[in-house]
C-alpha cells in the first residue's frame, strides 16, 4: 500500500508542476501579446509648425517632427481662397527627419508672379509628412501675409 501512495504523490507533484509551467508559458505570452499592443498605441504621428510667414513674396517656414516616427519626406502646399498657389518639399535629412528634429526648405520659396503674395490675405499652409510605411500625418496652419 505504501508503494502506492509513493507512485501517486509522485504523480500528483509532476501534475502540479506541469499546470505550473503551462500558467507561466501562458503569462508571458499574454504578457507579450499586451506589451506589444501598447507599444504600437504609444506610437504618435506628429509635426508642428514653428515659425510660419509669409512676407516680401516668400514663404518662411520651420516644422518640428513631435511624433515617434521618423518622416521620409515632408511637404507643404500654401492654399489662398482654396486654390494652390505655392508648393514644394523640405529639406530632409539622410535617414529622414527624426523625432525632435526641426526642418525648412533648402531655400525661402517664392510666390510666382502670376500668383504673387498679397499682403493681408489669408493663407492656409499644409504639412504633410509620409513615413517609409507610404502612410501620411497633415497639419495646417494659417498666415496672414505680410
Amino acid at each position: 500500500m505504501s508503494l502506492r501512495r509513493k507512485q501517486r504523490s509522485i504523480a500528483d507533484i509532476l501534475a502540479v508542476l506541469i499546470v505550473i509551467g503551462i500558467t507561466i508559458v501562458a503569462g508571458v505570452a499574454l504578457y507579450s501579446l499586451v506589451m506589444g499592443k501598447v507599444s504600437v498605441l504609444g506610437n504618435s504621428a506628429g509635426v508642428t509648425v514653428q515659425e510660419a510667414e509669409i512676407t516680401n513674396n516668400m514663404l518662411i517656414i520651420t516644422v518640428k517632427n513631435t511624433g515617434t516616427y521618423t518622416f521620409q519626406t515632408v511637404t507643404y502646399t500654401v492654399y489662398s481662397g482654396g486654390t494652390s498657389v505655392l508648393s514644394g518639399n523640405f529639406a530632409i535629412p539622410t535617414g529622414g527627419l527624426a523625432p525632435g528634429e526641426t526642418t525648412s526648405p533648402s531655400t525661402p520659396p517664392t510666390f510666382s508672379t502670376s500668383a504673387p503674395e498679397v499682403v493681408g490675405a489669408s493663407y492656409t499652409i499644409v504639412i504633410t509628412g509620409t513615413y517609409s510605411s507610404g502612410q501620411t500625418y497633415s497639419t495646417s496652419v494659417n498666415v496672414i501675409g505680410s
